[in-house]
């Protein structure tokens, strides 16, 4: 039977002599101090689901762009391209927790980003947050460039590019990023950066960015503590005269990356292409080394066997770190993609998803995923 409300009641405690009051309060007291030690046994018994002590990070320059814009988006959501598709079930294998993915169409809305999001989950891996800074590729700049006498065209856009957004930058996480952090440095003009090695006349100077496709730092939250990301594309040191244009630019997009890491609070992740090896092919191989003896960076050095078996004789560098197939014999297997984590962190494995086999990249992908 329930009881009927009695206002009487609630006037009589408020009417009681003060060390009823105080007896009744104790009580209470006690009764909720037994509450959240019970409260606090169960959290230690059963604890709240924990980030895995152990942080996977993998680079890879998957070659997804196209020769016009949206026709990536349309690519993914059709689920035709096995190109695509591929790439998919590569990046599902090695389960990164944080990407940075190279050659990667951006469009303003971010809409083939989404849906390549939503395929990758489709594969069983999902990864739920994205950033994907508006690339300088095929940014127009109104001024003769390339020389050829005539103004338009991929040769005078900021970077080389048949539309704006192509090939450009992808970061996707499964941990959030921290806005707060993020900063994109990819308008930086490349005649301001410290010790330059631009030579280009004012009227090109005045408007040319240091980063080929972007530059563009932020963090993550790990384990209660942050992680601090930079990641780049790098210019090719090629494709250029006598002048060295395209050369001297890659310098300095790794020397300034090299600045930046001065800066960065620890620990931290740099993952890039710089386009660079430390030894063979083309540009200012000593940049690349001086980044990899970097003070506050370690270089775990992920190799694979693939690599190994495709070595060019010719070559100084060890080939079981080249991460990308090209022709031989020049340039030939390179080092170019790096997963370059600071000193404070302990790095347990890594590798370059390259097979023992004999085998070409799937769909005519030179580049392989290190992780």
């Amino acid at each position: 039977m329930s009881q009927a409300f009695d206002p009487n009641a609630i006037l009589f405690i408020h009417q009681a002599h003060p060390s009823m009051r105080r007896r009744r309060y104790l009580r209470r007291l006690r009764a909720w101090m037994r509450a959240l030690a019970l409260l606090i046994i169960l959290c230690l018994v059963y604890p709240a689901p924990a980030i895995s002590g152990t942080l996977r990070l993998a680079s890879y320059t998957a070659a997804l762009e196209r020769k016009a814009p949206g026709l990536l988006y349309r690519d993914i959501l059709y689920g035709k391209s096995s190109q695509i598709r591929a790439a998919l079930r590569l990046i599902a294998s090695i389960q990164p927790d944080i990407l940075a993915l190279q050659r990667f169409d951006w469009d303003a809305e971010l809409r083939a980003a989404r849906a390549f999001q939503s395929a990758l989950k489709a594969q069983g891996w999902e990864m739920q947050y994205l950033l994907a800074p508006r690339p300088n590729t095929g940014v127009a700049t109104g001024i003769d460039i390339d020389g050829d006498g005539q103004i338009g065209g991929p040769g005078d856009a900021q970077s080389y590019g048949a539309f704006a957004g192509q090939r450009g930058l992808l970061l996707l996480s499964r941990l959030p990023f921290n806005p707060k952090t993020s900063k994109d440095h990819s308008q930086i003009h490349w005649a301001n950066v410290p010790k330059t090695r631009s030579t280009d006349p004012p009227e090109i100077a005045k408007v040319q960015r240091l980063a080929y496709v972007a530059m563009l730092q932020t963090s993550v939250t790990w384990d209660r503590q942050s992680i601090y990301l930079l990641t780049f594309h790098a210019s090719p040191p090629v494709f250029d005269g006598p002048e060295d244009r395209n050369g001297r630019r890659n310098a300095d997009e790794i020397a300034y990356a090299s600045g930046l890491i001065d800066q960065l609070p620890t620990p931290f992740v740099l993952l890039a292409n710089t386009n660079l090896d430390p030894f063979d092919g083309e540009g200012h191989n000593a940049v690349m080394r001086q980044l990899l003896a970097h003070p506050k960076l370690q270089d775990p050095q992920p190799a694979s066997m693939g690599g190994q078996a495709s070595a060019n004789l010719q070559h100084r560098g060890p080939a079981r770190l080249d991460t990308v197939d090209w022709p031989d014999p020049r340039p030939g297997n390179l080092r170019v993609n790096y997963i370059l984590p600071s000193r404070d962190l302990a790095v347990q494995d890594g590798g370059v998803h390259w097979p023992a086999k004999a085998r070409p990249a799937p769909h005519a992908n030179s580049h392989r995923l290190v992780w």
